[in-house]
């Protein structure tokens, strides 16, 4: 199958005027390279777009986020069903994965566990 790519007629910019509490999770812009498609499992139908993101695990004393507390394996994501026409449609989720697997020896986030974590919580969650 090839690449679902996110609809011209979502544009990542209206996000924070469509969804609720996007702001609270996501404090920078996303970009529609940022959004993954979901297929079926057993036929491979385009389900929706989603991005997700790790979540360092403490806030310093004046709110912000303490990146040196490092990752606690919380996922927050926003997943938009197909064919969706406006971001009206889109939720935010959540789920976790084991806080060890979230980056790298490197230190760079690992994108294929935190994307694999997000769609399976997703897959349950569509049934």
């Amino acid at each position: 199958m090839k690449r679902a790519t996110l609809p011209q007629s979502l544009d990542p910019a209206d996000l924070p005027r469509d969804l609720p509490r996007f702001r609270h999770w996501f404090r920078y812009p996303l970009h529609r390279h940022d959004f993954q498609p979901l297929c079926a499992v057993r036929d491979e139908r385009l389900l929706g777009y989603y991005t997700a993101k790790p979540l360092y695990g403490l806030l310093d004393a004046a709110g912000r986020v303490d990146k040196s507390a490092g990752f606690n394996g919380e996922i927050a994501g926003v997943f938009v069903p197909s064919p969706a026409r406006s971001w009206r449609q889109a939720e935010l989720f959540f789920t976790k994965m084991p806080k060890a697997q979230v980056a790298r020896p490197d230190g760079q986030r690992n994108w294929p566990a935190i994307h694999a974590a997000a769609e399976h919580a997703l897959h349950e969650r569509l049934g």
